[in-house]
């Protein structure tokens, strides 16, 4: 009767020991997968502890963690292998209790949870660009960077006897209405001249046909950002 206690005392301590060390498994988990561990406290460096691993093959990211050290209370924790000299390979931070969120080797997504791996939080998105306003609250501008006049969008209305434009910027003037038309000449700043009809390509571009003393040729009146002369002189 008493080898009978013995081996049901023994089976009772072996059970006990074995649910104490079930209760200290963590898994810890990236895009490649889960491996589970259990954090020891047996040192392996000046304030660093030793992580135990409980699979065979862990995920190959995972594989060489060995070592742990808590930071800021027990908000952090940060990983380290010391199969090839102490370095730290990976960070997570607590998120609630049981969770922690964070990074390991060259960024990628690390998860550290007690037991079972949770539903894990979506990743937030990065915050959007807000959108350029479009419609009135929009504007071309001039060279100089202010908002162009709605008199000097577009081109010269000829039914209202405007039949000129006055430069901005300097000018190219080309054989062409287009970028790959050659350059035949150019217009000064505030320099003035008569307009003999302006072409509207892709919806934005406007290309005006000019009359200098000894020849004409186009030039760039505006594009889909800016407006190169004003409509009229003076």
């Amino acid at each position: 009767m008493k080898s009978l206690s013995y081996v049901v005392a023994g089976v009772a301590l072996l059970l006990s020991v074995e649910a104490g060390a079930a209760e200290d498994i963590w898994s810890m988990t990236t895009p490649e997968g889960t491996c589970r561990i259990s954090f020891q406290d047996d040192p392996v460096a000046d304030g660093i502890q030793s992580i135990l691993q409980h699979d065979y093959a862990c995920p190959e990211m995972l594989r060489n963690v060995s070592g742990y050290s808590m930071n800021n209370g027990d908000g952090t924790i940060i990983l380290y292998t010391t199969f090839t000299g102490l370095e730290m390979v990976g960070r997570a931070d607590k998120e609630k209790d049981g969770l922690y969120v964070g990074m390991i080797g060259d960024g990628t997504e690390l998860t550290i949870s007690f037991g079972e791996t949770p539903d894990l939080p979506t990743k937030p998105q990065k915050p959007q660009k807000p959108k350029k306003p479009s419609g009135s609250s929009a504007c071309l501008r001039y060279p100089d960077g202010g908002c162009a006049q709605p008199n000097d969008v577009g081109s010269p209305d000829v039914a209202l006897g405007i039949n000129s434009i006055q430069a901005l910027t300097r000018l190219n003037i080309r054989g062409l209405p287009g970028m790959d038309g050659a350059v035949i000449g150019r217009l000064e700043k505030d320099q003035c001249v008569t307009v003999l009809g302006c072409v509207e390509k892709g919806g934005n571009v406007i290309w005006c046909e000019v009359d200098l003393p000894t020849f004409h040729g186009w030039t760039l009146k505006q594009d889909a950002g800016k407006v190169y002369s004003r409509n009229g002189c003076g």
